[in-house]
């Protein structure tokens, strides 16, 4: 672990505070344990075949283009905490590891060094693994910590080894030098972390910050207010979330956090049904279907959700490996909306909001939420979070006012993600098939949380909670249930709406 006074034991070429975004990251995970790798991002890039010195000479390039892969992490605080960027030839032995003839008999992403605890104050987060056969390299696997690169960021670097890949096999330089935002950028205006940090502090970057944490109060009072008498969820039991699991109190030797997962062909496929019809994103039908599965597990009728955005607004964002993302709170209804009390007349009856109708104005919604929560996502993490303690009060960290959502389209997590199922294109052949695997626990995870990782072809959907959570009794059905609200919402609202619970195949 790092502190106040510490001083990396290396080169620096430059240093600077850390982003917002990095912020978020340090001041929740213990970066420097054993079980760190937990949150690491992963993916596998071809390796054309190339001699490895050429392969090696290309991880060098995307080294020396993104600061943040050759950066010490000092954490210390909101004020303390500071980034050391290192000349790319120091630790470039220790980056790249080759493995000859080791890895081609494993599956991607089965491998040791995935599992890598990155000690940011002492190690550059990055690792790329070369899988060589007679000194030609078949695939890299490149290991990040979370705290340099998020789903995006990782694109990017696969976009950028690949590409300069191909220059070296060609005999060329692979990136346009010339001035960039900081030294060593590598031209191309491409965005280092100092440098944000540094705009972040800036003048106009705390004339935004005050617009964001308006933003952010304003938000966080319509989440209080519409929760206002709201008692939480109080399970009876917290079990690991299978069969034969354990009750509350009972401690695991292997971690507290748990997640389970479905792959669905008509999730997927509805996503972009509702996206045709209504000219909503698909992430928008997700997250309020998630929503809408919290208010039945929490038994309200209204969830403060905190959504994850890109927050990537500019090229020079776009072209950059850092990690970005950000939360951004949402509120959202139980949809189809069940009224507290009957109708008192037929007129009534026939004026009340059909199930159909109250969705379609709760994705309108909800679109409109995530559109403008985009805008103010890169707010000062301590301050938003102080701002939930004070205002939700007893619904801080609770389930129906703290769950975190995570949506990736094809385009960002298509090859990046172990869930992804095997398979021609990695969904089960029989649609009637609604599995739910649960994962090992472990140590370190979310509270509670949903990521869903979405294709044409179908979506793969991932609840996480702690045992303290409650959600495992109910994990399995919110899979089940956020499918079939789905697929009754592609299909125009037809017949009755689903209901948690209800373990009939969705139609």
């Amino acid at each position: 672990m790092t502190g106040p006074g510490w001083s990396p034991d290396a080169r620096v070429v430059r240093e600077g505070p850390l982003t917002w975004a990095q912020h978020e990251w340090v001041q929740w995970i213990p970066t420097d344990t054993d079980t760190s790798y937990e949150d690491n991002i992963c993916a596998a890039v071809p390796g054309r075949d190339l001699p490895v010195g050429q392969v090696t000479s290309a991880v060098r390039d995307v080294l020396a283009r993104h600061e943040g892969l050759r950066s010490l992490v000092r954490r210390a605080g909101r004020e303390d905490s500071l980034q050391y960027v290192c000349p790319v030839d120091d630790r470039l032995d220790e980056v790249v590891q080759v493995m000859e003839g080791e890895a081609s008999f494993r599956r991607r992403f089965d491998t040791p060094w995935r599992r890598t605890c990155f000690r940011i104050g002492e190690q550059w987060p990055v690792r790329a693994v070369l899988d060589a056969a007679g000194g030609r390299v078949r695939r890299i696997d490149l290991v990040v910590d979370h705290v340099a690169i998020d789903p995006w960021g990782m694109r990017v670097l696969c976009d950028d080894l690949n590409h300069a890949l191909r220059a070296r096999a060609a005999g060329r330089e692979p990136f346009a030098s010339g001035p960039g935002p900081g030294p060593g950028s590598g031209g191309l205006g491409v965005e280092q972390p100092i440098d944000v940090a540094l705009s972040e502090t800036s003048p106009a970057g705390r004339a935004y910050q005050r617009r964001a944490l308006g933003y952010w109060e304003r938000r966080l009072g319509e989440i209080g207010k519409a929760l206002d008498g709201h008692v939480p969820f109080a399970p009876s039991r917290a079990p690991l979330g299978r069969p034969g699991g354990s009750q509350a109190g009972e401690s695991s030797d292997q971690g507290e956090f748990r997640s389970c997962w479905l792959a669905s062909r008509r999730a997927g496929r509805a996503a972009g049904a509702i996206a045709r019809a209504t000219g909503v994103s698909p992430s928008a039908a997700f997250l309020l279907a998630f929503g809408t599965a919290v208010c039945a597990v929490e038994r309200s009728p209204r969830a403060g959700i905190f959504a994850i955005s890109a927050n990537r607004f500019s090229a020079g964002a776009g072209r950059s490996v850092r990690k970005a993302t950000m939360t951004m709170p949402v509120l959202l209804p139980a949809v189809p909306a069940v009224p507290s009390t009957p109708p008192l007349s037929a007129l009534s009856a026939l004026s009340a909001d059909s199930p159909g109708a109250a969705y379609r104005r709760a994705l309108a919604d909800c679109a409109a939420q995530q559109l403008s929560g985009h805008r103010f996502a890169n707010a000062d993490p301590y301050a938003t979070e102080r701002m939930c303690e004070e205002i939700l009060g007893d619904l801080y960290k609770t389930g129906v006012a703290y769950p975190r959502f995570s949506y990736m389209d094809e385009g960002v997590a298509d090859d990046l993600n172990t869930l992804w199922p095997a398979g021609d294109d990695g969904f089960p052949g029989d649609e009637d098939d609604r599995t739910v695997t649960f994962s090992p626990p472990r140590p370190l995870g979310a509270r509670y949380m949903m990521t869903v990782l979405h294709r044409p072809a179908g979506a793969v959907f991932s609840l996480q909670w702690s045992d303290a959570t409650g959600w495992g009794e109910t994990a399995e059905d919110m899979l089940l249930y956020i499918e079939d609200l789905m697929v009754w919402a592609a299909s125009g609202c037809a017949g009755s709406p689903p209901e948690l619970g209800d373990a009939s195949p969705a139609t």
